[in-house]
C-alpha cells in the first residue's frame, strides 16, 4: 500500500486535491501551520511536528518501506524532529529505505530555498541580503542556525539517505557541502502522451 503524507494546503487547510488521492494523509493541523507561519519570522526555523501517527503507519506496514521526502520546510516541520523520526524508525525498522528529493536550495542554506544570486551560504550565511526571500523573515538568524542544519543533513546521510534532484544546480551545491555524489540527478519525466 502507498501513503502520500502533505503538512496543509492554502491557509492550513486540506489541500485542494486531497479527495482525488486514496490513502492520503493531512499531515499538520491548521493551528499548528499558522502557528509555524508566525513563529518562522521570528526563529527562520519551524518548531512543530508530531510524527507519532506515521511512526505507527511505517512500523505497522508489513514488507519493505520507502519514506521518500521532497519539500519538508515551510511551515511544515522541524527538521531536527524529522531526523530523529528517522533515527527512530530505522531503529524499529532498519530496512526502510530513505529518499529526499531536492527542489529547491534550503538544503545548503540558513533559511532560505532560493539564493536568487546570493552566495552567501558559501560561507555560512553571515548577514541575510534577502530577508524578503521564501520563506521569509522578519529576524535573520540563519548564521546562527546554519551549521546545526547542515550537521542534521549530515546525520540523515549517515543513516542511509539518497539525496536526487532534477535540479544539477542544486546537487552541485549539496554535493560541494555534504561530498561529492552525495545528491545524484534524476531529470523529471515528460508525458508525451
Amino acid at each position: 500500500a502507498s501513503h502520500f503524507v502533505y503538512g496543509y494546503g492554502k491557509g492550513g487547510k486540506e489541500s485542494v486535491s486531497h479527495q482525488n488521492y486514496p490513502q492520503v494523509i493531512k499531515h499538520t493541523p491548521r493551528m499548528t501551520a499558522m502557528a509555524n507561519i508566525a513563529l518562522f519570522r521570528l526563529f527562520n526555523r519551524d518548531l512543530f511536528g508530531n510524527f507519532n501517527e506515521l511512526y505507527r503507519t511505517i512500523t505497522r506496514t508489513p514488507g519493505p518501506v520507502v519514506l521518500h521526502f521532497h519539500v519538508l520546510h515551510s511551515y511544515w516541520l522541524n527538521l531536527k524532529s524529522v531526523v530523529r523520526f528517522c533515527e527512530k524508525v530505522k531503529n524499529h525498522k532498519p530496512d526502510v529505505t530513505l529518499v529526499w528529493t531536492l527542489h529547491d536550495h534550503w538544503s545548503v542554506t540558513g533559511r532560505c530555498a532560493f539564493t536568487d544570486g546570493c552566495e552567501g551560504w558559501k560561507k555560512g550565511c553571515q548577514k541575510c541580503p534577502t530577508l524578503n526571500n521564501y520563506p521569509p523573515a522578519k529576524i535573520d538568524r540563519a548564521h546562527q542556525l546554519v551549521a546545526g542544519k547542515r550537521q542534521l543533513f549530515r546525520e540523515v546521510l549517515a543513516l542511509g539517505c539518497q539525496f536526487i534532484s532534477p535540479s544539477q544546480h542544486v546537487a552541485d551545491a549539496f554535493n560541494s557541502l555534504y561530498g561529492p555524489g552525495r545528491c545524484r540527478i534524476i531529470n523529471n519525466g515528460i508525458d508525451m502522451a
